[in-house]
């Protein structure tokens, strides 16, 4: 069970990611209406103002089935389509993915041997798709490392970057990375780190951001053999 302090801490970044993401398209909205609340705009400002306020409602409706998503993960209401996964294949997968969405980004996955894990394979690949782009995008060269491991416990997966700085909650908040699914909008980094590390507690396990001053930025993603039944 996830102790009251990390479930005070993780509420904390919701509710902080929640107000940064819903900050810039309620202060559109709120613009572009209040110059349509005049007699004197021309059609084709009208125009300009009404897709705006369309196109903000939209990433409003998004943002808010996004988080809709992370709050069942977090609560276990989202039922989970486990079956048996092997760990390289889907981090190679989301590695795949992350190059094809983000042209400039890449990543090199060393994965050692071990016992397929019990997991929903779409929501793993998600997670790694959201921590290898957050850690990959911060680096000068848009590249990371990704090694996998594992033990008696379950698997150890390190992402790292030659990246001179820590990934604050600055960074995350202005980062952006494209879904890998149409239409491919583009979501905070902070949004899909909240999404990473709801999927990993939804299946026992955790994401933690790193830094080290010789090797860089990245972090660390436990998970057990197994979803817990409890």
């Amino acid at each position: 069970m996830r102790s009251p302090t990390n479930a005070f801490a993780l509420q904390a970044r919701f509710l902080a990611v929640i107000s940064h993401e819903l900050r810039t398209p309620l202060t559109t909205i709120a613009s572009f209406t209040e110059s349509l609340d005049t007699d004197d705009l021309a059609p084709a400002e009208r125009s300009v103002a009404l897709a705006a306020v369309r196109r903000n409602t939209d990433r409003m409706l998004a943002l808010v089935a996004d988080l809709m998503v992370v709050s069942r993960l977090q609560t276990g209401d989202l039922a989970l389509r486990p079956g048996p996964v092997r760990l390289g294949d889907v981090i190679q997968e989301a590695a795949d993915l992350l190059a094809s969405r983000e042209p400039y980004t890449a990543a090199t996955v060393r994965a050692g041997d071990g016992p397929p894990l019990s997991a929903d394979a779409a929501l793993l690949r998600d997670l790694f798709y959201a921590v290898i782009g957050t850690v990959a995008s911060g680096a000068a060269d848009r590249a990371a490392t990704v090694s996998a491991v594992a033990d008696a416990s379950g698997w150890t997966v390190t992402v790292v970057a030659r990246q001179a700085e820590k990934l604050t909650d600055e960074y995350l908040m202005a980062g952006m990375l494209a879904d890998p699914e149409p239409p491919h909008r583009r979501r905070s980094t902070a949004l899909w780190m909240l999404l990473a590390e709801a999927v990993a507690a939804r299946h026992g396990g955790s994401v933690a951001l790193t830094y080290d001053p010789a090797t860089g930025a990245g972090a660390e993603i436990r998970l057990p053999q197994a979803i817990p039944t409890d």
